[in-house]
């Protein structure tokens, strides 16, 4: 078995140097989480949480009431947006 001594100074410093990167780690951790959760939704599954047909979702579309992303000939949308809409329309429940 090998021992290494080191100054207490340097010791110390040392531990203080492993929490930031720890910290550092626990902040990216958090926004890599963040992240995962703004998954964006399919207009058929928005069709389905806000109980519309496609044609009233492209209607919100056109009238802006509801931001979204379109890719070829599909529309997406983030979560934030349909809750954002099911606030506005009354029909939310805060099950949280």
């Amino acid at each position: 078995m090998e021992i290494i001594a080191i100054e207490r100074k340097a010791f110390e410093l040392l531990l203080q140097e492993m929490q930031l990167l720890t910290a550092r780690v626990e902040t990216l951790a958090r926004k890599c989480e963040d992240r995962k959760r703004r998954k964006w939704i399919d207009g058929d599954e928005v069709c389905k949480l806000l109980r519309l047909s496609p044609r009233s979702l492209q209607e919100l579309r056109s009238k802006h009431r509801i931001g979204y992303a379109q890719i070829g000939r599909k529309f997406y949308y983030r979560p934030e947006e349909v809750e954002l809409v099911l606030r506005q329309s009354g029909k939310y429940i805060n099950n949280k």
